[in-house]
């Protein structure tokens, strides 16, 4: 742009240089204007107060003509675009390295829910692998006296004491040969403390943890960082006890882009995912390992040979279209044998005298044969409950009480009563949860004699039996039946008339009826 120039400089005496020196910077200040625009509406349009920069300008990479820009504000967002590159030089040649990007730093996450004590957690690293290993979120500490150790043969992460059902267990690996600056600190306070020593600068980024929950950075937060004194310092003191976990992670490293190709002919536009038709893989590229499921579908498929012999070493489960037979037979190994997949097809004949018969496989087990059903150690079901038969199950598979013999056992009841015995109520035994039946009674004394009647719950009941030292045995015409089945009941006797009674021995003979 022209500047403004004094045509007369200190020569301003004459009417005529004034009004030529006014002429020339009305001229050029006419000159500025654009589009109806003086030249301070223009620059009020490219920079604000401060002086910085604001002009309408936008870029676009259209799909069909490649990348594009335009200046200045529309309401229609098609019109006012013009072309900077098109797709095919943004593109570049084949292979051709078109710039780089920072190396990624975590990969391979892998989340596990845990079952119930278990402490062993699949991972496939190797032994220069740095893990963060996390428990519901939480940052473990790798180490026999700390949270879990890892092994690289066995490839598993195993933790030091069990889980719990349903812990989720993350692990990142670090690709610690993509980045350089990777740097993890773990302190154990021995006593309460506020300042962390830790190397780095104003532009190192840090990740602080405090017993493996993440911190925030900032003076109303959780700690303030000093890389002048390479120092972290909580904004609370942490107790003693407590593990506090610093990590800085500088990725300086860059992976070289050999090519981009983001447009709609090349990758999908939902997903930025490139499309199989522009992918290129020879016959056998791509390794049965990496093929979802395939590895473990191929072992338990079962394998189809086509011969006219015999199959060697067949695994069970395995096909055999045998071509020696016409027509073919298709048969499958059982683990023993070769057996046909339709047997229908060589079925024997049958006659009349075959009525009721079922098919079996022979004594040699080459063919299928006719024979009689063998019912002789079946049980007719006119036989369940009936006389001389089999008794019959309830619906929970109990006998009913009504195929239950009356007497299910018998015993005696015995008390002995040493010395003198006067006239009172005595009590043998109580019963609960039983039902019993009296059937006779045995009186025995050494000298004297008494009356005596049986009780129960303390009321009498039946005749009266006389008691001397010959003794006594008989068997009751009228059996007692007492039923302790809902409440308990106690069985005694009582002796009235007692003259000079002594050692007296009494036993009742019972029928147990039910329990």
């Amino acid at each position: 742009m022209a500047r403004l120039r004094q045509q007369n400089p200190q020569n301003y005496v004459a009417s005529g240089n004034i009004n030529a020196e006014f002429e020339n910077l009305i001229r050029y200040l006419n000159s500025a204007e654009l589009g109806e625009k003086t030249l301070g509406e223009l620059l009020e349009t490219l920079f604000d107060e401060d002086g910085i920069w604001k002009g309408p300008i936008e870029l676009r990479n259209d799909s069909s003509a490649g990348l594009q820009y335009r200046v200045g504000t529309y309401t229609d967002e098609s019109t006012g675009w013009k072309n900077l590159a098109t797709l095919e030089s943004l593109r570049g040649a084949a292979g051709s390295v078109v710039g780089e990007l920072g190396a990624p730093i975590l990969f391979s996450r892998q989340d596990t829910v845990a079952t119930a004590a278990q402490t062993v957690v699949s991972y496939a690293h190797d032994s220069a692998d740095e893990l963060l290993v996390y428990v519901d979120g939480v940052l473990k500490r790798s180490g026999s006296s700390y949270d879990y150790q890892t092994d690289a043969s066995a490839n598993t992460v195993t933790f030091n004491s069990g889980l719990s059902a349903g812990e989720t267990v993350t692990i990142y690996k670090i690709r610690t040969s993509s980045i350089t600056g990777f740097t993890r600190s773990d302190t154990v306070t021995s006593a309460s403390q506020t300042v962390f020593p830790f190397v780095h600068d104003e532009d190192t980024v840090l990740q602080v943890y405090k017993n493996g929950i993440l911190q925030r950075s900032g003076g109303s937060n959780d700690y303030v960082t000093n890389a002048a004194s390479d120092t972290v310092t909580f904004t609370s003191s942490v107790p003693s006890g407590n593990t506090v976990t610093i990590i800085t992670v500088e990725n300086t490293s860059t992976n070289v882009v050999t090519g981009l190709m983001t447009e709609a002919n090349f990758t999908d536009t939902a997903t930025g995912k490139i499309t199989f038709a522009n992918m290129q893989f020879a016959d056998g590229d791509i390794p049965q390992a990496k093929v979802s499921g395939l590895v473990s579908h191929i072992s338990t498929a079962a394998k189809l040979t086509v011969s006219s012999s015999t199959p060697s070493n067949p695994a069970s489960g395995d096909l055999w279209m045998d071509t020696s037979q016409t027509p073919n037979v298709l048969k499958f190994y059982t683990g023993t044998q070769w057996l046909e997949t339709a047997p229908e097809s060589s079925l024997p004949t049958f006659a009349a005298a075959n009525a009721g018969q079922f098919v079996k496989v022979n004594a040699t087990g080459t063919a299928l044969s006719y024979a009689d059903i063998d019912l002789t150690s079946v049980v007719p079901v006119t036989q369940k409950g009936a006389a001389n038969g089999v008794a019959e199950l309830d619906s929970s598979g109990r006998l009913p009480a009504a195929q239950l013999p009356t007497i299910l056992a018998s015993d005696s009841i015995y008390q002995s009563k040493t010395g003198a015995v006067s006239n009172a109520d005595y009590t043998i035994k109580r019963i609960y949860r039983q039902k019993i039946q009296i059937d006779a009674i045995s009186l025995q004394c050494s000298s004297g004699s008494a009356t005596w009647q049986l009780l129960v719950n303390g009321v009498a009941v039946g005749s009266t039996q006389s008691v001397t030292s010959s003794g006594l045995e008989t068997v009751l015409s009228t059996p007692q039946e007492i039923d302790a089945t809902s409440a308990s009941k106690s069985i005694g006797y009582q002796i009235t008339s007692a003259s000079s009674l002594n050692d007296l021995e009494v036993t009742l003979a019972i029928s147990i009826l039910s329990s």
